[in-house]
């Protein structure tokens, strides 16, 4: 009898420790991932590198305890975490014509596989851009098996971008890529887009949406803008979302190729004051 005792808290005991083991290699963590997800790029060459530059709002994220992902979608999709955990699709190559709603399933998908990978995740989203596009998109037609608690969009063009319209009147729709048409003002994407921002709101109730825009206000904005802009997305367009709270940056704030035209300014990646408050309200301070 205290043989089949000993053999019994033997057997309680491999099991208990494979459950554990099975937990660390499920990876099980409240801790916050963060998703960064890059812009629109003609060259198909704009990724991680952007998140790295300037102020290198990547690094501050990881020095502030996060876990930090960054989002690649020209190529090979991939998004790699700080933590070393990288997930890769090599079934899927983007360019600037691969459609939006291609790459925000792809997204969800990444997303879906690090829940199952990591168990409870807690999880927010900063978005560049035309990465703002692919987020809205993603939210609206998946639920996400994490808790999503903040939704950060930076200049993205809810209801498209002047430049967009000159593209496509030019006829340079071949060579700018099928994503230009898509950020036409008025486009169908766009439309819809709007039309179904009741999805987040019913998916994602206890998710904080935020939007990020700045008044550079270059001259070329009076030409082509009807409310303040970042020289390339209005403040119109980037609020034609659904939100919680708006940031507008001062006048020295400018989306980021504006860089090789522009005699004074720095573009979001290069001010602190964006970082700073990126990290603010991630912290759950709006």
């Amino acid at each position: 009898m205290p043989d089949n005792k000993k053999i019994l808290i033997l057997v309680i005991s491999i099991f208990l420790i494979g459950l554990s083991f099975s937990g660390m290699a499920r990876g099980d963590t409240t801790q916050t991932f963060v998703i960064l997800v890059h812009g629109y790029s003609i060259t198909g060459t704009e990724g991680s590198d952007q998140w790295q530059m300037g102020v290198n709002i990547y690094q501050q994220l990881v020095d502030s305890g996060y876990i930090v992902g960054v989002v690649q979608y020209y190529g090979e999709f991939q998004v790699s975490y700080s933590n070393g955990y990288v997930f890769s699709d090599p079934n899927f190559y983007g360019t600037s014509n691969t459609p939006i709603e291609n790459i925000a399933q792809e997204l969800a998908y990444s997303i879906e596989n690090l829940a199952n990978t990591y168990g409870n995740v807690n999880l927010d989203i900063v978005a560049h851009s035309m990465g703002g596009l692919v987020t809205a998109y993603m939210l609206e037609n998946y639920v996400l098996p994490v808790n999503l608690e903040n939704v950060i969009y930076i200049a993205s063009p809810f209801n498209g971008s002047p430049f967009a319209n000159i593209a496509s009147y030019l006829g340079l729709d071949i060579m700018v890529g099928y994503q230009v048409d898509e950020m036409l003002s008025g486009s169908s994407f766009l439309s819809n887009l709007q039309n179904n921002y009741q999805n987040i709101i019913n998916n994602y109730g206890s998710t904080t949406f935020i939007v990020y825009q700045g008044t550079y206000d270059p001259w070329w904005g009076y030409l082509f803008f009807n409310s303040d802009n970042d020289g390339v997305v209005s403040i119109n367009s980037a609020t034609s979302t659904y939100y919680d709270y708006l940031y507008t940056f001062p006048n020295d704030v400018h989306t980021q190729w504006l860089d090789q035209f522009t005699a004074y300014g720095i573009s979001y990646f290069e001010d602190q004051s964006v970082a700073n408050q990126i990290i603010y309200n991630l912290g759950g301070n709006y």
